[in-house]
């Protein structure tokens, strides 16, 4: 993949035209995304099953930059590698790590830590991603009162 897909995130997108586009246009690269950073297993549901993607595109109604931000790296995720649901799994993980070693500062780094970040919050917010782990409520504001007894 390397520097040629991102020297696609240099094209310049308009803004303008991105902000005028319905959230569906990205709904699904992103549904897609948020599963390649937290698939089902055994135990938990992919993040699209517990509303990850539709969490994030809510925000990003309230947050012009964040907006900027999925429609841009939806478009170039889309530019440079056609639809995401054509990639299998193998290919989707180097891709998530060819985004996460880009340069600072680029395009494709800024959408991957974003996007993981926002994910793993809401993923890790729902019980049900919890299934099988020792967590069983919050950490906060409580704390785990019961480990400092011990």
């Amino acid at each position: 993949m390397g520097s040629l897909l991102f020297g696609a995130w240099l094209l310049s997108v308009n803004r303008a035209i991105a902000k005028t586009r319905p959230k569906l246009l990205y709904e699904e690269t992103l549904r897609i995304f948020v599963d390649a950073l937290l698939p089902a297993d055994e135990l938990t549901p992919a993040a699209s099953m517990l509303n990850v993607h539709i969490q994030i595109l809510n925000d990003a109604t309230q947050n012009p930059a964040l907006e900027s931000l999925i429609a841009e790296g939806c478009q170039w995720l889309k530019q440079s590698l056609g639809s995401l649901s054509a990639l299998d799994s193998e290919q989707l993980e180097r891709l998530l790590s060819a985004m996460s070693k880009a340069d600072w500062d680029t395009g494709p780094r800024n959408f991957y830590h974003e996007i993981r970040d926002r994910a793993v919050m809401y993923y890790y917010a729902d019980p049900r991603a919890w299934v099988g782990s020792a967590i069983n409520r919050p950490p906060q504001p409580l704390g785990y009162p019961e480990v400092i007894i011990s």
